[in-house]
């Protein structure tokens, strides 16, 4: 993808993004933080929209990375944002490890660190790193952030110091995801050298970068089983072959088949479930965003999307188990041995759309295509005289 310099605020807009600045602090401070307390501060802010001054009378709405002495990677409300991370709240005064320490007696704040708990942070709070990864003054420092989807990852001098995820707003009683719009750079009464300001498009999340990204939420709240009492109750089979429920537990027969829940569309959701393999390398997939497909099952695999249950060593990438087929493969296949549940959590948001198997993440990718972002949900039966069998499907919609 092509990559752009801009000075700011960018008039393009974007929606998956990698961005990339250099900085160094220079000595100056100015009033009204010119006080010793005041560390110096500047930000970038991405994914912005509406109008000029609508955040401190100064920036548009927007999700921050902030740039601050002993606070690079920051998140703060800009506004009426907020959004969700992997944090608790403390008194900076009784956290000594805290880089940040505050500008005020008793000031709280939301401590990020992989594997606290999974949180919403409302627009009154803030976010700050537990670790420094700062230059000594004067030298220059790269700040990036990753914005792919609904996950923000912010990093310096190359190491991740906080991950945000979904980052909304409200208008009235709706909640509004912030995932596209334009850059800005902030100034706040410092000085502050930026060079080699550069933001490039991205369809997926760096390999790299993917064990950090938590999952959408800690537990089932809000998720609404999908399964009925029989194969029948909300569920109709499209094509060959056929399903059963038992005890909670459907299984496919025949086929190439489809399986779909036809009580209703769906736009962005997360859809949790488990999967069994009897066999080794037995055949199925879960289906996503396809049209009423009446008696052909090929309308799903040619308008929706699939997240593939299969081989998990396969000779092409794309055939992979977890893959979104045939488009993105799994960067990994962490499956357990057939016979053996497993479980996956397949996000759509927009036009991306990630796969998490067994907890982990292991594919993210942008539908550059842009086929339907809304549809049915199904699950596909195989005719290779194996048998998969599938259980506890839920879904949670999204904003």
């Amino acid at each position: 993808m092509g990559r752009r310099q801009f000075t700011c605020p960018a008039k393009e807009e974007f929606d998956n993004v990698r961005i990339r600045v250099e900085y160094k602090w220079g000595q100056k401070k100015w009033p009204p933080r010119d006080s010793p307390r005041h560390y110096r501060d500047s930000g970038i802010l991405y994914w912005s929209v509406g109008p000029p001054g609508a955040g401190s009378a100064a920036w548009m709405r927007s999700v921050e990375c902030n740039v601050m002495e002993k606070g690079v990677g920051q998140w703060w409300s800009v506004d009426g944002t907020y959004c969700d991370a992997e944090a608790i709240k403390l008194v900076l005064d009784h956290a000594p490890w805290v880089p940040y320490r505050g500008e005020s007696d008793g000031e709280t704040c939301f401590v990020y660190q992989q594997g606290f708990p999974h949180v919403t942070v409302p627009a009154s709070d803030g976010i700050t790193p537990s670790m420094e990864y700062e230059k000594p003054h004067g030298e220059w420092n790269v700040c990036e952030v990753v914005a792919w989807g609904n996950v923000g990852i912010h990093l310096l001098n190359g190491s991740v110091n906080l991950v945000l995820t979904n980052p909304r707003y409200r208008e009235g009683n709706r909640e509004i995801p912030l995932n596209h719009g334009r850059i800005q750079l902030q100034s706040e009464a410092a000085e502050l050298f930026y060079r080699k300001v550069e933001a490039r498009t991205i369809d997926q999340i760096p390999a790299t970068l993917l064990s950090l990204v938590p999952t959408q939420q800690d537990g089932d709240t809000g998720f609404v089983p999908l399964f009925g009492r029989d194969a029948a109750d909300g569920w109709a089979q499209c094509g060959p072959g056929h399903f059963t429920i038992e005890n909670g537990v459907a299984t496919g027969y025949g086929g190439m088949g489809l399986w779909w829940f036809t009580n209703r569309m769906f736009t962005n959701f997360v859809l949790r479930g488990e999967w069994v393999q009897e066999q080794d390398i037995a055949d199925s997939g879960v289906f996503v965003r396809f049209p009423n497909p009446g008696n052909d099952p090929w309308l799903a695999v040619h308008n929706g999307h699939e997240m593939e249950i299969g081989d998990p060593k396969p000779e092409k990438p794309t055939d992979a188990t977890g893959s979104i087929y045939p488009f993105s493969p799994p960067v990994n296949v962490p499956v357990k041995t057939y016979g053996q549940w497993n479980t996956y959590e397949f996000t759509c948001v927009g036009h991306n759309y990630s796969v998490r198997i067994n907890d982990q993440l292991v594919n993210t990718w942008t539908d550059r295509k842009q086929r339907s972002v809304a549809g049915y949900i199904g699950v596909q039966n195989y005719n290779d005289g194996k048998t998969v069998r599938h259980r506890n499907v839920r879904l949670k919609e999204l904003p």
